[in-house]
């Protein structure tokens, strides 16, 4: 399937807020930009000892739910649609449920634990909901990745339901189970997409079993993690390891292609080099300070966030945008890749008990909030749709 790089036009509204609301990448990008430095702040409070907080709370829950998860309903409720040749989600089904979910992060940041992420799990039902009957009266012929990733959200849902009838923490398992497991399905299905529009490469017809394998490869990392079951680990990260790097050859993506389509290819990378790390460090090391854990977070999530993110608000925005990356989106694609690298050598050091570790480690959550600090002050404008 090949998807359309034309520019949608809308139709200018008359206030701010009815421009604001009237696409909703617009409203779940906004608040993860928000969410990507508010956490980090806190979560750099709390390693300094400036603030008194609940780091896992923080900084497990705040970036899966609060970050990643904010962006990934903004991106499904665009492209579920169109992946399905059904009509756009209108607002009245997104507005309110986009005010419940903030609400719902700060509840269970600040206020009470439990309620909050009950409320949060309601509101991802019911995208879970909405999305189903979205698929369902689609007229696309094949819609497995869209039940796929569909599934993958009712998951995420239903262990944060879990996490807070139990009081317990499943930060490792939400992290693999839902989050991974979401962005690779959605980049296995879209990258090859960009990439035949751009090189006219035919994209590898890959097989049927390709998303099943790789979901559950992907899940026995997340309850290996989670349940610190070793030899699991070991195995699956092996096994992961050899799967991934074959589809990734298969896949035949290294062509050269423009800085916002190879920022694409370079986050899929990432994603089997993160494997290899991971199978390294369950076979010869104790503790590395999650160092696999934050190539996954940093060099393939953020990096497809960064990625994805900057080609939907240029292909959304009003007026039109070309979706290509300017001087300042390639230099924010490179400075990416500097806090991962910052994120890695601060586990290099701790493995080495070097007194760098400390220093490396603040230095690549100032990085981060950097980062994100420049990506809002070159997309906010378009973004909040301010004239």
């Amino acid at each position: 399937m090949q998807f359309s790089t034309t520019i949608p036009q809308y139709q200018e509204k008359n206030s701010w807020w009815q421009r604001f609301i009237s696409q909703p990448h617009q409203l779940f990008f906004s608040s993860a930009l928000f969410f990507a430095i508010f956490i980090m702040l806190l979560t750099l409070c709390s390693l300094t000892g400036i603030l008194n907080l609940d780091f896992s709370l923080i900084h497990g829950f705040g970036f899966n739910y609060a970050l990643f998860t904010n962006a990934f309903l903004g991106f499904l409720i665009t492209v579920i649609p169109k992946y399905n040749a059904t009509q756009a989600i209108n607002k009245d089904k997104y507005l309110n449920p986009w005010i419940l979910y903030q609400i719902g992060i700060f509840i269970t940041l600040f206020i009470n634990i439990t309620l909050g992420k009950i409320l949060l799990s309601f509101v991802l039902f019911y995208f879970v909901k909405l999305f189903y009957e979205t698929i369902k009266k689609g007229k696309a012929s094949v819609k497995t990745d869209s039940i796929y990733i569909n599934f993958i959200l009712f998951l995420g849902a239903l262990m944060l339901l879990i996490e807070a009838v139990s009081s317990s923490n499943l930060s490792e398992l939400i992290f693999f189970c839902f989050l991974i497991s979401m962005v690779f399905i959605i980049a296995l299905k879209m990258i090859p997409a960009f990439y035949f529009g751009y090189t006219g490469i035919s994209p590898w017809q890959r097989p049927k079993y390709i998303p099943f394998i790789s979901i559950t490869l992907i899940f026995l990392t997340g309850i290996s993690m989670q349940f610190e079951l070793d030899l699991l680990l070991k195995t699956v990260s092996l096994l992961s390891s050899v799967f991934f790097g074959y589809v990734l050859f298969k896949l035949n993506l290294f062509k050269k292609t423009p800085a916002i389509l190879s920022i694409l290819v370079l986050g899929l990378v990432w994603f089997e080099l993160a494997y290899i790390s991971l199978f390294l460090e369950s076979m010869f090391l104790d503790y590395t300070f999650k160092l696999s854990f934050h190539i996954f977070a940093i060099g393939f999530m953020t990096t497809l966030l960064i990625g994805f993110g900057s080609r939907v608000i240029r292909g959304h925005a009003v007026p039109a945008q070309t979706i290509q990356a300017d001087k300042i989106t390639k230099a924010l694609f490179v400075f990416t890749q500097i806090v991962l690298l910052t994120r890695i050598f601060a586990s290099i050091s701790f493995i080495a008990q070097s007194s760098f570790f400390t220093y490396l480690l603040n230095l690549s959550s100032i990085f981060w909030i950097l980062l994100f600090v420049i990506w809002t002050l070159r997309y906010a404008k378009t973004l909040l749709r301010i004239k």
